[in-house]
């Protein structure tokens, strides 16, 4: 001890009174440490997939999984499975330093030798060359970091490297608003601000001058920050002021720094980690109390408030909390045996059975093994207190004993099955079960009941009056009333049901099962209710129940210990969501000490915290991975839709594809193992399944229809969002309505049809007929056409003759019969016109394309001929003569084109027209026309007969029409047909 102030001492000098305080309260609670406690910490290391075991960063993602950098290459933890990449994958170094995701989900990794990117499961190279050390992003998802102590940021996939003083860069981190910071050597704080790097606070010399390796923003305190120094400690600045924070003579080497939920700072070390409490308090984790005693080189939070601490050459652990303590030492004595049971005496001393050690006595200051041979190293059954706070023991082979303060005296002798269980009634009887009997003792006399279902479990007296005891068995429950076995009455909901302890609670009977969780019976409303995992427990084996002195109901079950409250409003019980300790409790081994509750396991003695820590836990997360698409008949048909790529939400697919497999994850890093999923598909599944741990379910044989797929996450009671995924399938043309409604009509037509057959055979004879006569009358069509070209052609041109030599017999001065000679000229000219178009039309050589194109065009050269326009046609080929059309085709296309001519005549102004024929990349045809006449504004003018003929006809030949035009600019319009192209 004088050594100690000797210390102390030496360092007032030197240090604060904080600083003082702290190592005054480290050396308080070394003292008071009586026995050895095991905090709760879960491993993680290369048995379990991490490809490395030294852990140098650990960053989550936003789909809450963890990504970890190590010596190895880095790994995906989803609290299940890692997966994980190195050099081999593309990776620029194994050795990853720092991680981040930007805002399109794409990982970024900074190694010892550059910059690598993860898209898709494919890494690519951003950088290559030096070591990066930090990365982060901005408000505006800007990426920057550390090379070299140097900062910069990414810019078009390349680094633009940023001078702030001319000095060098230490760390850089963003406060909980985003906002980024950089710590600069000999310097101070910096902040980017509306693009700039400006100062933010100025360190003092001394501080300034240290390696500082981490800033890190008070979660709860705008203004306040810590520094982590390299070997000086962590300093603290609130309001502008730097002052020491913690500072531990036994720490060499400050490696990490984390804030947890609750305001509490962790600081890693050369060995073991420290939680520092906001009172000044520490722990120190190290190999003695469930940690390590390796380097730790990272402390992380994660988005549920768990504490990661990654330990050198041991992976990563995860600090479970402090709810719950093992004990399984005590002064230097093994008690990590199996607990059988626990009761308190008269001097409040703690007795505990074991299964394989005999029996102990803590008296508060140590443990003692019973040496009565009767006793030592054998089974025990039970340890029971009575209200006189008498111990009653059952042990292997030499019945059940009671010690009263002073000595041990022998109850019941050795039977063939040992006693089990014990109650206390009312009266002060007391009930002692074996397997398949019961005893009842008092006064001296012993009375023996049997003739019940099953195998005797457990004993609760007096659930219903002063005269009745509730017998739990492997088939149930038995009433014994007055000595008697009730055979009228049951609980039908336990029939059958494995009960291993019986409890009241309030106004509720609780029962726990083997295999089916929690059963409650209202004793007044007779009401059922049951709680499995999917509500929350550890587990559906229920091996103990215990009531705390605040009204909380525990339970021991196959894997951990659960608290729960009743909610008086709903009537029912809310099970405490708390970090899963994963351990075997026992049977019937729990009791309520000093205000704790102490649970026996198979491994030692756990301590239950009654009022433990407020909960601060978010949901588990939940995500669709992937569906893939199965098709019916054709296997290189099936689709496999990468939901993390894609930002559809509905998608529509084929009848063939009507078998469809969904793959999700959901996420808990609290409770992975406790996840379990409900789903449902909107269109098929009335409600939501139950509760089932697959992340992967498949539908076959769906019919054609809309549906949603919904799916979400349970996990410790606890549930996540809704994800859901839309999609319909297209039903076959013969499974339409419209299908079914014109198949009706064939029936009905093909009946009428044999009727008409039947009985209208001359009609149909007569039809035949008008059909010759038609193809006769197309036969002289025809002739007429040729006749008419021969005949009415002839003469047209004989009239153009004539009248251009009446026109010369006619003197200059005649005006009028000029004019009427101009007219019979023009008139015969557009007759001619007219008879060639129908003439064309009529003729089978026309129907391709080509020949249209080049009938437009000629019409085009001689309606602007002597116009003072300027006309164009471009992109006529001669491979367009196999495309063979209608004659509607050729007809309409033909007037839509002499509409929009003769419009860009009358109304355009324009002195040039183009039309280019243009040939798509999907093998159709575009027609553009381009004028560069005065426009118009398509806002105010009033569509005319012409645009709406030109609209009617582009539809008859299943053609789209656009039209542009600005005023002063001329007029655009677009006519696009889908005319296979044959290359």
């Amino acid at each position: 001890m004088k050594e100690i102030m000797l210390i102390l001492y030496c360092m007032c000098s030197k240090l604060s009174i904080v600083k003082i305080s702290f190592i005054i309260s480290f050396i308080l609670v070394c003292s008071l440490q009586l026995s050895a406690q095991s905090y709760n910490f879960t491993n993680y290391s290369l048995k379990d997939g991490l490809p490395q075991s030294q852990v140098m960063v650990i960053y989550q993602a936003k789909d809450r999984t963890l990504w970890l950098g190590t010596f190895g290459g880095v790994s995906n933890f989803d609290g299940k499975i890692f997966t994980s990449y190195s050099k081999a994958d593309g990776l620029s170094s194994n050795s990853v330093n720092c991680i981040l995701e930007d805002n399109q989900g794409q990982i970024y990794f900074g190694t010892e030798a550059g910059i690598n990117s993860l898209k898709k499961g494919k890494i690519t190279t951003i950088f290559s060359g030096k070591s990066v050390n930090n990365l982060l992003k901005d408000k505006q998802g800007t990426i920057w970091g550390i090379t070299e102590r140097k900062l910069f940021k990414i810019e078009k996939g390349r680094l633009v490297f940023y001078a702030i003083g001319g000095l060098y860069v230490n760390t850089i981190n963003t406060d909980q608003y985003g906002n980024l910071f950089a710590v600069v050597a000999e310097k101070g704080i910096y902040q980017l601000k509306n693009k700039k790097w400006v100062i933010y606070q100025e360190l003092p010399t001394e501080l300034s001058a240290l390696s500082i390796r981490k800033i890190l923003f008070d979660r709860r305190v705008r203004t306040k920050f810590y520094l982590l120094t390299y070997r000086s400690g962590i300093y603290v600045s609130e309001n502008g002021m730097v002052k020491p924070f913690f500072k531990n003579p036994k720490i060499d080497t400050y490696y990490a720094l984390e804030q947890d939920n609750k305001g509490n700072m962790w600081a890693g070390s050369e060995k073991g980690a420290y939680l520092i409490h906001k009172d000044g308090s520490f722990i120190y984790f190290n190999a003695e109390n469930g940690l390590s005693d390796n380097q730790v080189n990272e402390i992380f939070r994660d988005a549920e408030n768990n504490i990661w601490i990654s330990c050198f050459s041991d992976g990563i652990y995860k600090y479970e909390g402090d709810a719950f303590i093992r004990y399984n030492k005590f002064k230097g004595q093994n008690i990590a045996y199996p607990i059988s049971g626990m009761a308190a005496d008269k001097n409040n001393n703690l007795w505990f059975g074991t299964y394989n050690k005999g029996i102990f006595k803590y008296d508060g200051k140590k443990v003692e093994q019973i040496s009565n041979p009767v006793f030592k190293d054998k089974k025990i059954y039970f340890v029971y207190a009575d209200r006189a706070k008498n111990i009653w023991i059952s042990t292997y082979g030499n019945g059940v004993w009671k010690y009263d303060g002073q000595k041990f005296s022998q109850v019941l002798k050795p039977e063939r099955f040992d006693n089990s269980c014990i109650g206390e009634d009312s009266e002060g009887g007391i009930w002692i079960n074996g397997l398949k009997s019961s005893t009842y003792l008092k006064d001296g006399k012993i009375e023996k009941i049997t003739g019940f279902d099953g195998y005797s479990s457990c004993i609760f007296p007096y659930p219903l009056s002063k005269d009745s005891v509730l017998l739990g068995t492997s088939n149930g429950v038995t009433l014994i009333r007055n000595k008697k076995i009730d055979r009228g009455f049951q609980i039908k909901a336990l029939n059958h049901i494995h009960i291993l302890s019986i409890i009241k609670h309030g106004d509720n009977l609780v029962f726990a099962t083997l295999g089916d969780g929690i059963v409650t019976w209202n004793l007044k409303t007779k009401a059922i209710k049951r709680y499995v995992a999917a509500n929350g427990l550890n587990s559906n084996d229920i091996y103990s129940l215990a009531t705390d002195n605040k009204g909380n109901l525990w339970a021991g079950t196959g894997r951990g210990i659960n608290k729960l409250t009743f909610n008086e409003e709903e009537q029912r019980y809310e099970v405490f969501r708390d970090h899963a300790l994963i351990v075997e409790c026992n049977q019937n081994a729990i009791i309520n000490y000093k205000n704790n509750i102490l649970v026996g396991t198979i491994s030692g003695i756990i301590q239950c915290k009654i009022v433990a820590p407020g909960q601060n836990k978010k949901n588990p997360f939940i995500h669709i991975q992937q569906v893939n698409v199965f098709h019916k008949n054709d296997r290189s048909k099936d689709l496999s839709i990468d939901l993390n790529s894609t930002k559809n939400s509905f998608y529509k697919l084929n009848y063939s594809q009507n078998h469809i497999a969904i793959s999700f994850k959901g996420v808990y890093l609290t409770n992975p193992e406790s996840v379990l999923y409900r789903y449902k598909l909107v269109g098929i599944d009335n409600d939501f399944s139950k509760p089932v741990p697959n992340t992967e379910i498949e539908y076959s044989a769906i019919r054609p229809g809309t549906y949603t797929f919904q799916v979400y996450a349970i996990a410790n009671g606890q549930q996540s969002g809704i994800e859901q995924f839309s999609f319909i399938i297209v039903p076959p043309y013969y499974d339409t309505v419209l299908f079914k409604v014109i198949a009706f009509l064939v029936m009905i037509f093909l009946i009428w049809l044999i009727f008409y057959l039947i009985f209208k055979t001359r009609e149909r004879k007569k039809y035949q007929f008008e059909k010759l006569k038609l193809k006769e009358q197309e036969k002289i069509r025809k002739q007429t056409a040729e006749d008419f070209h021969d005949d009415i052609g002839n003469k047209l041109t004989r009239i153009n003759v004539l009248s251009e030599l009446l026109d010369k017999k006619v003197d200059g001065t005649e005006k009028e019969q000029k004019e009427l000679i101009r007219l019979i000229r023009e008139n015969a000219g557009l007759l001619y016109t007219g008879t060639k178009d129908i003439l064309w039309a009529l003729d089978p050589h026309s129907d391709n394309l080509f020949e249209i194109l080049v009938h437009i065009k000629n019409f085009g050269i001689d309606l602007f001929q002597n116009t003072g326009i300027d006309f164009k046609m471009e992109g006529v080929l001669a491979k367009y003569q196999k495309l063979h059309l209608s004659m509607e085709f050729n007809r309409n296309l033909t007037l839509i084109f002499k509409e929009m001519l003769n419009n860009v005549l009358k109304h355009a102004k324009a002195t040039q027209v183009l039309i280019m024929v243009i040939e798509t990349d999907h093998h159709t045809i575009n027609i553009l026309t381009t004028d560069d006449g005065t426009g118009f504004d398509l806002e105010s003018v009033e569509r005319g007969r012409g645009l709406n003929n030109i609209q009617t006809r582009c539809k008859r030949i299943k053609s789209t029409f656009q039209i542009s035009s600005i005023k002063g600019k001329g007029t655009t319009t677009t006519i696009s047909t889908r005319i296979p192209v044959t290359k």
